[in-house]
């Protein structure tokens, strides 16, 4: 871990960010922003890595686009642990091309806006997928890369909630990038409590606190805060 002063600065270039971008906050540079803070390293390389995956798309429509990241490339879910923080940290999962689902759709979301595929994100209770922001019909699990039409999105929800959650239309809404963010934190502020890793937990908690959606958490980032005194 660096020195706290740089620590610090990094969590207030994720704050400024989240400031400046009220509506929609950019996703690359948002979830980037978190694992320069998590990692305490400079991560800013992957976007250039992310315009790469870009350049090498065939053509610009969703299914290519599909084909190149899963087909070609190899992007599919994690290995080992699931809940492993770096499953969750957008530079690794580039790196690597392993991920939690909503990583793997960050990356396809990116890589799709700078390839002229615009693709949206699917909050989906249970599971994260994508979607064409231009077909309503056509989706893609991130873990598998696998196509699917509204129906097989239903059938896919009713498979992991074995029945016990009724089906609502709303279920694949799409999610816009501040909460894909709040949703990233989640994973990482659970795997952290699992691990009782008191540092890293204290650091998501200010990166949650400093979201206008989550400010009722600012005392229990104050709370755990009390690691760095």
């Amino acid at each position: 871990m660096e020195a706290a002063g740089e620590q610090f600065a990094r969590l207030e270039t994720f704050a400024a960010l989240l400031s400046e971008h009220a509506a929609g906050v950019p996703l690359d540079r948002a979830a980037l922003a978190i694992a320069a803070v998590l990692r305490s390293r400079d991560v800013e390389g992957t976007m250039a890595t992310l315009d790469e995956l870009a350049a090498g798309c065939p053509e610009p429509t969703f299914e290519a686009l599909r084909r190149h990241l899963y087909d070609d490339l190899g992007f599919s879910g994690p290995t080992g642990e699931y809940d492993d923080p770096r499953h969750s940290m957008l530079d690794l999962v580039v790196a690597h091309r392993r991920g939690l689902p909503i990583l793997l759709a960050t990356v396809m979301i990116e890589v799709g806006r700078r390839a002229g595929v615009p693709v949206v994100g699917i909050g989906m209770p249970m599971h994260f997928l994508v979607r064409s922001a231009g077909d309503p019909d056509a989706f893609v699990d991130p873990v598998t890369g696998e196509a699917f039409d509204r129906h097989g999105a239903r059938r896919r929800f009713e498979a992991l909630t074995a029945g016990r959650v009724p089906w609502d239309d709303r279920h694949l809404s799409p999610t816009g990038s501040r909460l894909m963010v709040v949703r990233i934190l989640t994973n990482l502020r659970a795997s952290y409590e699992r691990r009782q890793d008191p540092v890293h937990l204290a650091l998501v908690a200010r990166m949650r606190a400093s979201m206008v959606e989550l400010q009722a958490e600012a005392g229990d980032a104050v709370r755990l805060s009390a690691v760095f005194n």
